[in-house]
């Protein structure tokens, strides 16, 4: 054990403590077990001494890689604006109590998604601070089920056939809006997934897209064919030289990030003034249960759900197919669809 040092600490002065530690010893202490563990209580406490916004930063680099996928970077959003409306930017976590959540909780009522977003989004930030030991509890568990946001209705507008002749052939916009719009009626991926996409997530020989685990919303590694009219619209613009299949963005390499422009952009252009681009994976869904015999499943595993990569018993562990011909002759039968309707 260090004692002390010839400038805090005189000869008789390090003589006494070393006859206080000695005593310890023979008592059945261990001294330097304590020391110990007050210098990690001291350590804690200097850590707790941050705020939120400190933590944050922590939170975006440790847990969320620094807003790596567009699910992270909605998730660092969230907490953001949480902590700004709750008046918590500047504040140390400790202060953070079950009163600001249910504030929290109560401001969004008209705006149900919205509500729930920052509530999950700002539990697992909480659950962050529980883990680094900052906060005691996470107060969000401290609020009842009535005060919790409720999950909004679910969204039921898909488009006929008509409207995704009038989808396709939207005069008036940009040649990379034109081409990312056509793709994504005719490949059912998320919005951000078909934005991403890159030059090198695509198997040319095998017609099909291959996305990473962190690429993905529900953290799987996917495997997506492509119809041969996806395949035409990729190969559409052979100019193109950035490393993004659909560069959207007006800044060189930058992810695209104005998707209400975009969805304005297409209302305006096709004359489907109720557009927005995820209804497209409703409506591949819905068109394909209805005009085909495919089963669901098959259908809503190539929608890439959390659900549907979920097993639960003893077939979760032996049950490992992904049926990607199946799924190829799904995709193929679509693209024929659409194809007659367009």
């Amino acid at each position: 054990m260090k004692l002390g040092d010839p400038i805090s600490m005189s000869p008789p002065e390090a003589r006494l403590a070393a006859e206080t530690v000695k005593a310890q010893v023979r008592a059945g202490n261990d001294p330097a077990s304590a020391q110990r563990s007050a210098e990690r209580s001291r350590r804690a406490e200097e850590s707790r001494k941050q705020t939120c916004s400190a933590w944050l930063a922590r939170y975006a680099t440790e847990r969320m890689r620094d807003g790596h996928n567009k699910y992270q970077r909605d998730e660092l959003r969230h907490v953001r604006f949480a902590l700004q409306e709750l008046a918590l930017v500047d504040a140390y976590p400790e202060q953070c109590v079950p009163r600001h959540i249910r504030e929290l909780a109560d401001m969004h009522r008209e705006r149900p998604a919205t509500g729930r977003q920052r509530f999950g989004a700002m539990s697992r930030f909480l659950d962050y601070l529980l883990d680094e030991e900052v906060l005691q509890s996470n107060p969000c568990v401290s609020v009842s089920k009535r005060r919790r946001p409720k999950p909004p209705p679910p969204r039921m507008n898909f488009y006929s056939p008509d409207d995704l002749r009038a989808l396709w052939n939207a005069d008036g916009l940009k040649l990379q809006y034109q081409r990312y719009l056509r793709f994504m009626i005719t490949t059912p991926l998320r919005a951000a997934e078909g934005s991403e996409l890159a030059w090198g997530q695509i198997d040319a020989d095998r017609a099909e897209i291959s996305l990473n685990f962190d690429e993905t919303k529900n953290s799987e590694h996917f495997v997506i064919p492509l119809s041969p009219m996806a395949v035409s619209v990729i190969e559409a613009d052979h100019q193109t030289h950035d490393r993004l299949v659909f560069p959207l963005s007006a800044r060189s390499g930058e992810k695209m990030t104005s998707w209400s422009h975009f969805n304005r952009c297409v209302r305006t252009a096709s004359g489907i003034n109720h557009f927005i681009l995820h209804d497209l994976r409703r409506t591949f869904s819905t068109l394909m249960a209805e005009n085909t015999n495919v089963s669901e499943s098959i259908i809503d595993s190539l929608l890439n759900h959390k659900q549907s990569a979920t097993r639960s018993g003893v077939i979760r562990h032996y049950q490992q197919a992904k049926h990607l011909e199946t799924r190829r002759s799904v995709m193929k039968e679509w693209g024929q669809l659409l194809e007659g309707w367009i």
